[in-house]
């Protein structure tokens, strides 16, 4: 056992995204080599419990993984002593959503002194924030859908107001998000004012903060990005895919990409212009690189009928269950699924061994 990789697997969590979490930390579960990692499931609870699983118990879980079993161990905290607690070479979070994805997390790993799979403290609140993640990238002339961010502080008397104020500016049929979630939970499509009215309720149970955005008439395309072992080199990008939604809901709702996934075409790789493809991988790996991201992240655009590319979002952990693109599309780029799990454990490795030469004190 000495010589296996202590890896805790992290899953669950005090999010919206919790079963999407679940779903993930099977599949992942399910393509490490128990030959290299030791591995240790730790799944957190809706009140943020946490609870060191038996791998063995565990591994035959297809669908998700059980935050506790009957040998569960319940642990007080993860920060014990200022020590992780457990022993750990390195986690890998399989989780998303608010304080799990935004850099909150992160932030406690980094004061547990143990490397961690992904991006860090800082790209995780950026790429967590549509609104702040769009400003920085429109900053290399990348130009996002249009939108308006609505924050928690506007009333409902002046709701209204700031409805038909959208409706004239961006025009039908209008998409409610919010801010700072993923996994597509409290989006929804609105095509008349009393639905983006209750599109709005709906959603801002969610997050404080929500985009209403316009419609782009086009393409949805996603390309996988991975860090580069070496230091300084480009990230390595995926070749791109494209969802197709043939959903009643309109659009890659969290129904259609999870619970009704059968009306949804996913085409990896995606049949592009090759020039194109290029502008993407390019626009991908460039944004990676802005957003200081380390690891991996999911870059998401829509590309119009004029193949104008927007820039959608970023998502630095994402979903990595059966029908996950991030995956798919780099097991289409000739990186099977096992082999990138171990990859982005050695980038989080040698990521630990560059901070443990950093001195915390000053003479």
């Amino acid at each position: 056992m000495s010589n296996l990789i202590n890896l805790v697997l992290l899953y669950g969590g005090k999010s919206g995204e919790h079963e999407v979490s679940l779903i993930s930390a099977a599949s992942v579960l399910k393509n490490l080599n128990p030959d290299r990692y030791h591995i240790i499931p730790i799944g957190m609870d809706k009140e943020g419990r946490f609870f060191v699983n038996d791998f063995d118990t565990l591994r035959n879980c297809d669908d998700a993984l059980p935050v506790k079993t009957e040998n569960s161990v319940q642990l007080d905290s993860l920060l014990i002593q200022g020590q992780f607690a457990c022993t750990a070479d390195v986690v890998f979070p399989v989780v998303h959503g608010p304080l799990y994805e935004d850099g909150c997390l992160q932030g406690l790993l980094e004061l547990t002194g143990v490397p961690y799979v992904g991006c860090g403290v800082l790209s995780s609140a950026i790429g967590m924030d549509k609104d702040i993640s769009r400003q920085l990238v429109a900053i290399d002339d990348v130009p996002s859908t249009k939108y308006r961010r609505l924050p928690w502080h506007v009333k409902q008397k002046n709701l209204e107001t700031f409805c038909r104020e959208t409706i004239d500016a961006l025009g039908w049929p209008l998409f409610v998000k919010p801010c700072s979630l993923g996994s597509s939970v409290g989006i929804h499509k609105a095509t008349t004012l009393s639905e983006l009215m209750e599109a709005i309720s709906d959603a801002r149970r969610y997050d404080e903060a929500l985009l209403i955005e316009a419609f782009v008439e086009g393409r949805e395309i996603e390309l996988a990005v991975l860090e580069n072992i070496i230091p300084g080199a480009q990230p390595k990008v995926s070749v791109p895919g494209e969802i197709s939604v043939h959903h009643v809901d309109g659009f890659y709702s969290y129904t259609a990409k999870y619970l009704e996934s059968n009306q949804t075409e996913l085409t990896v790789p995606a049949k592009l212009d090759p020039s194109l493809i290029g502008r993407l991988q390019q626009m991908a790996s460039d944004i990676f690189t802005r957003l200081q991201c380390q690891g991996m992240a999911r870059v998401d655009f829509f590309v119009d009928t004029f193949g104008k590319i927007y820039f959608n979002e970023i998502n630095t952990l994402p979903g990595f269950t059966s029908i996950s693109m991030y995956p798919k599309m780099w097991a289409a780029s000739g990186l099977a699924y096992p082999l990138l799990l171990d990859q982005l454990i050695d980038l989080a490795m040698k990521r630990g061994l560059q901070k443990k030469q950093l001195v915390t004190h000053y003479k």
